[in-house]
Order: C-alpha cells, then structure tokens, then sequence
C-alpha cells in the first residue's frame, strides 16, 4: 500500500485499489490526485496481476467535485487564465480516457457524495456501486459552470437524455436508491459496504482471459452504432482471440473440465 499526492493505491488479489484522499474536504478533487490517478491506472495497463481497478474515496464519500478552496487560491493568485483553465481541462480528459479507454475494468464503489467530477468518473465506470444513502449531483450550474469529464455523454448512456437533462440542470442531488432506479448505479449496497460489494465483483475478473474484456471496452468506447460496426470490430478482435494462448488455454481447461490459467498472452 502507498499514499501520494491524495491517493492511496492497493493491491488486493488481482483488484488494484485507488482511494482518494482529501482529508476534511470529502475527497475533493484537485490536480495532483488526478494526475497520480492517471499514472495509476496506466500502470495498471501493464500489470499482469492486475485484472480490474476500484475507484472509492476515503473517510466515508467519494469525491465532491474539484477542490475550489484550491481552485479560487489559484485564481487570486493571477496564475489563472482562459488558456491556462483549457489546458488543465486537458489533462482532466486524460484521466477520462484511461477510466473509459483503459484495459482494465474500472469499478466504482460509492459511499457519501459523489459530486462534479466525483459523478463524472461514477458515470464513466464500467460498474457502479453504490451505498442507498450515498449522494450523486451533477452541481456545476449551481456554481455557473458547464457539466465536464465527459458527463454530457456518459451520463445519458446511463440514465436517458431526460433525466441527464434534469439532473445536470438543476444539480439536484439524488440519493444511492433513486440513482439505481434511474440505472446510474448498478448494484446497492448497504451504507459502509459498497467496497466490499465491489472488490468481490471486480476479484470475479481473476478468471476472465484479459485480452477479451480490454477489447470489448475498445469496441464499446469506439461505439457500436449498427450490426455493420459489430461485425467490423468481430472482424478485427475475433481471428487474433482465435490465435491467442489464452484462447488454446480456455479451450483446453474446457475440454478437461479444470479452472483455466490465463496469462493475457
């Protein structure tokens, strides 16, 4: 286990743990974490024993949003331009990218808020996680800004253009329950175990052959619009899968009924 620059990163079994960390603050999100974060979850990518990531926040919530008291330290300080605020958007897709494009499932385990940015990379996760009294709002028109990290599309995908409509208008906030009848949560959990709830979904990914799940996250984020898009991506994935030794492996450990070992190769 380590801690650095606001996030604490564990390896649990083939599950690698990121726990953001902002201690008074509920784990608002600032450019240190964030970039700490991306190289986490690039690493990620090139770890072998690493089949799926968590993403949860310390001390009771997940993450309520940027880190203003920081922000508006910046702002004073003169350092803060047009430009200057379009570049650090920049580096906020980057982390988008790696949650969304990334080769290992992200799984977000959600406890208290999960604000701004905290519902954007909840949104952006392959799996969502929640505890029934955990908050989700989409808060930028309160503060005068527009929705970022990708909510404009990854929040329809989950819950409709309507309600999408609705909440990142407003910026009401919903609780964990409201979230999963609207589909923006996955599974509920009781408060204080939406990570445990996570950690043995994402351990299920120890028996899964990699290469399979990396592609279907490619395919999926590149978008599947028609039969034709699938059978293009079919095209391309299945003869390299066909070929693969994970593929010889699976189709053996089939054949004499036994646990596969798959290595990603």
């Amino acid at each position: 286990m380590s801690a650095d620059d606001g996030v604490v990163i564990e390896k649990r079994g083939t599950t690698l743990v990121l726990t953001m960390s902002n201690p008074g603050r509920r784990n608002a999100f600032y450019p240190e974490m964030r970039a700490r974060m991306i190289d986490a979850l690039r690493d990620a990518a090139h770890d072998a024993d690493v089949r799926a990531v968590v993403l949860t926040g310390a001390d009771g919530h997940f993450c309520s949003g940027a880190d203003l008291v920081r922000a508006a330290a910046v702002r004073n300080s003169g350092a803060r331009t047009v430009i200057s605020a379009r570049e650090a958007l920049k580096e906020v897709h980057r982390l988008l990218r790696v949650i969304v494009g990334g080769a290992r499932p992200v799984i977000a385990a959600v406890e208290g808020d999960a604000f701004g940015a905290g519902l954007s990379m909840a949104a952006a996760s392959d799996r969502v996680f929640a505890a029934t009294n955990a908050r989700f709002g989409a808060a930028f028109s309160k503060i005068g800004i527009f929705p970022d990290m990708g909510m404009l599309y990854t929040l329809p995908l989950r819950v409709g253009t309507a309600n999408a409509r609705h909440l990142m208008m407003l910026g009401a906030p919903i609780d964990g329950e409201h979230a999963h009848r609207l589909g923006l949560v996955d599974e509920l959990a009781p408060p204080g175990r939406a990570l445990d709830k996570a950690l043995a979904y994402a351990a299920q990914f120890a028996d899964i052959a990699p290469i399979p799940v990396t592609l279907i996250k490619a395919a999926l984020n590149s978008g599947i619009n028609c039969v034709e898009d699938a059978m293009r991506f079919e095209l391309d994935c299945q003869p390299l899968l066909t070929s693969s030794a994970d593929a010889q492996e699976g189709i053996a450990a089939f054949r004499e009924k036994r646990k596969p070992r798959f290595t990603g190769m």
